[in-house]
């Protein structure tokens, strides 16, 4: 029966559990009839060793598909496909599409979705799509799936084939709602953080310490709505103050002259010396230094504590730094770091419940959520020195501000 199994494709290095990666896989070739009423499928022997897993992993994607009444396990007989996509009711499934799965953000706007969808009797299929083709292919396959609506957290580098896809979607009367960032040329509810007023919050707090040279770092990605929001929260909370915004730094990946999206998961990996030498070079070229720096995240806002201290400075005595996102580590850096907090379950909520009103038939105009954030500060920032000018690289203040 290999030969059943050629259509499952496992990936052992994604962030996406074996058992889900096979349920959701099952169900794909069960629903779209790929395997028909009645078949007898691979035993959790066979699907073990051909796909080199588990049999404990491959038991509990049964387990689940049964429960789903795709399938029914008889012993002594094997397992078979009970359901048929052209007799039976189809399941209330809703695909969920994110471009990355690399820290607690993502887990936590998943599991509140699925908990939201669950209490409405929907079944969620989560995809992980590494890049805009390997997304247009998931979309595709969804498709297939017959599935009732979608949330998409979509990637960033845009395609002709991406939006024709989700057009297509909305022609079938499949309801979109994009999480994070919108795609051009689609028009669908919109659910993200208020990178806005965040970023403003956060430029807001340095300049109540005293800051007045207060720069911004940004990855170099082209046109991307949320951190496009985060520049212009900084530039209007400097300008708001009577202070003008510095152009900000833009931080390129080592691999191409534009970051790209997928580049960021890498931020603090192996090639993180390439970047804080980057950004130890623009802060070389900055005079005088600016006394804070806003990150466009807390990945960014690491890195930039690492060149500050390659040039023989300190943080925050000499130069204050903040981030946004709010990841895990940010409160256990040696100088925990103040940023700004997202509320990943609200999100992955209101996402969900967004869905629902359209899945109920709801004709509203376009929703574009915003969800509030929250300032977390801690000790990253702290008051400037009198004269920031007589901060140069190398040359610390000679007293600490904090203890």
């Amino acid at each position: 029966m290999g030969h059943h199994l050629r259509a499952i494709q496992i990936n052992h290095d994604s962030y996406i559990s074996l058992h889900v990666q096979l349920h959701n896989q099952i169900r794909l070739l069960i629903v779209s009839g790929q395997w028909q009423l009645g078949m007898r499928i691979p035993s959790e022997l066979e699907m073990a060793r051909e796909l080199g897993i588990s049999r404990t992993t491959v038991r509990i994607a049964l387990q689940r598909a049964e429960l789903e009444g795709l399938i029914t396990r008889t012993a002594g007989r094997g397992t078979f496909v009970t359901y048929s996509p052209t007799t039976d009711v189809a399941p209330r499934f809703v695909g969920y599409v994110t471009r990355s799965f690399h820290n607690e953000i993502h887990r936590t706007l998943l599991s509140s979705a699925e908990q939201e969808l669950s209490s409405a009797s929907y079944r969620l299929i989560f995809s992980n799509a590494r890049d805009t083709n390997e997304e247009v292919h998931v979309l595709q396959q969804l498709l297939q799936n017959r599935v009732s609506g979608l949330i998409l957290w979509p990637n960033a580098r845009t395609s002709a084939a991406q939006r024709d896809i989700l057009l297509q979607y909305q022609a079938l009367g499949i309801p979109v709602v994009f999480v994070d960032r919108p795609v051009n040329g689609v028009s669908a509810d919109y659910v993200a953080s208020d990178n806005y007023n965040g970023t403003y919050a956060l430029v807001q707090h340095l300049i109540e310490l005293g800051h007045r040279r207060i720069a911004y770092l940004r990855t170099n990605i082209q046109g991307l709505l949320p951190i496009e929001e985060r520049v212009r929260g900084y530039e209007a909370a400097m300008l708001a103050h009577g202070l003008t915004p510095l152009t900000p730094y833009r931080i390129n990946s080592p691999h191409h002259n534009e970051f790209w999206e997928t580049d960021i998961y890498t931020l603090l990996g192996s090639e993180n010396p390439l970047l804080v030498e980057q950004i130890a070079e623009a802060l070389r070229r900055s005079t005088p230094l600016p006394t804070a720096i806003t990150c466009v995240n807390d990945a960014l806002a690491i890195l930039t504590i690492q060149a500050i201290r390659r040039l023989g400075l300190r943080v925050p005595d000499d130069v204050s730094v903040v981030g946004f996102d709010d990841l895990i580590l940010a409160a256990h850096l040696d100088v925990p770091l103040t940023t700004v907090t997202q509320d990943a379950h609200e999100i992955g909520r209101l996402a969900a419940q967004t869905l629902l009103a359209r899945l109920d038939g709801s004709t509203l105009p376009v929703q574009h959520s915003a969800v509030p954030t929250h300032l977390q500060i801690r000790k990253s920032a702290t008051t400037p020195i009198d004269d920031p000018h007589s901060v140069q690289q190398g040359q610390p203040r000679k007293e600490s501000t904090t203890h």
